[in-house]
């Protein structure tokens, strides 16, 4: 473990979470603006990266005013709630838990510079392990509670079965009080272990995954879809298209992995794309920037969201990227449709 960093951020985002939770239990937001000294122009912005340092003091002001221990457990339920568009979305590219699992540190890892989740087999059971980047005695135990009660939460949301959860880890000392705990995570509760984690019998890792029936997330599908076979009449670019979009949210997307869903080695999809007058490079970035435009013009997600489902580590790499296709910023080019007659 080491001190906070300067140059770790955090997404704005993260703290309109425990806002939302601090108007619940009927905290100032002022008051906590002040004691935290909080630029209110962060909060403007969800995806405005504030620093770490922030949300940490901004998590134990919470606690000690609300004299409530187990915020991170509600920020937890929070912040799932607010991952609605990705739970809706993703299911749409992946079949079972397995291939959500691969995407799951991903999606934690939009929280920002604070740590990272790991899912490990163990035996018959598989774990999701949070590492944080600081110990609970430098940024408290609300972090911790919040990925693994927003984990459960998106755990018994996103398969046609309910997945149980066998037993929880928690890296801290056992509370007087675990009956929020025990809602949450069930009865199996180990307290004081090396690290904050949940498990689970490894057969879910086949349940089938609950397919959203809106209309809101069949149009952004189809949307995307459209996106990807535009042009297309060659079946191997389509199909191949089509593993990169799918890929592309693990953050571990790269033309070995491709070729292996498509079954062919690497040589043989760099011949084949060579014979059709493109390259790998040049596939994934036209459909990164043709789905960042489709997904902007939708405005079902926010940056964070759209850097996410795109592969890249933050909302300022997608921006940055971004603005090298299109010569603005994602936040003015929303602006320009939004001022557009």
């Amino acid at each position: 473990m080491t001190s906070i960093d300067p140059s770790w951020t955090v997404s704005s985002r993260q703290a309109l979470l425990f806002m939302q939770l601090a108007d619940s239990l009927e905290i100032s937001r002022q008051t906590l603006i002040a004691d935290c000294d909080l630029d209110p122009l962060w909060l403007e912005n969800p995806d405005f990266r504030m620093p770490v340092a922030a949300i940490y003091k901004l998590a134990r002001r919470l606690a000690e005013l609300s004299h409530n221990e187990d915020i991170g457990l509600l920020v937890g339920r929070v912040s799932y709630l607010n991952l609605v568009s990705l739970i809706l979305y993703l299911p749409r590219i992946c079949d079972n838990l397995r291939q959500w699992l691969n995407m799951m540190p991903s999606v934690m890892e939009m929280q920002g510079d604070i740590g990272e989740s790991i899912v490990i087999r163990e035996g018959e059971s598989i774990r999701t392990q949070w590492n944080p980047l600081l110990n609970n005695d430098e940024s408290g135990r609300y972090f911790a509670d919040m990925i693994l009660s927003s984990s459960v939460s998106l755990l018994q949301s996103v398969c046609i079965h309910p997945v149980t959860i066998e037993k929880a880890y928690f890296a801290y000392p056992e509370p007087e009080n675990i009956e929020l705990h025990k809602k949450i995570f069930g009865e199996q509760l180990f307290f004081e272990q090396d690290f904050s984690g949940l498990f689970f019998n490894i057969e879910a890792l086949d349940y089938p995954l609950v397919k959203p029936l809106d209309s809101d997330s069949l149009n952004l599908h189809e949307n995307i879809l459209a996106t990807v076979d535009k042009d297309s009449g060659d079946g191997f670019l389509r199909q191949m298209r089509r593993s990169i979009v799918k890929a592309l949210p693990s953050g571990a997307m790269s033309i070995d992995s491709v070729a292996e869903e498509l079954s062919i080695s690497r040589r043989t999809l760099q011949r084949r794309l060579a014979e059709r007058n493109t390259h790998f490079l040049n596939e994934v970035q036209d459909l990164r920037s043709a789905i960042a435009t489709r997904l902007l013009k939708d405005q079902q997600m926010g940056i964070t969201e759209i850097a996410f489902l795109l592969g890249y580590a933050d909302s300022s790499s997608f921006s940055t990227a971004f603005k090298s296709w299109h010569g603005c910023s994602p936040k003015d080019y929303v602006q320009q449709l939004e001022e557009a007659p």
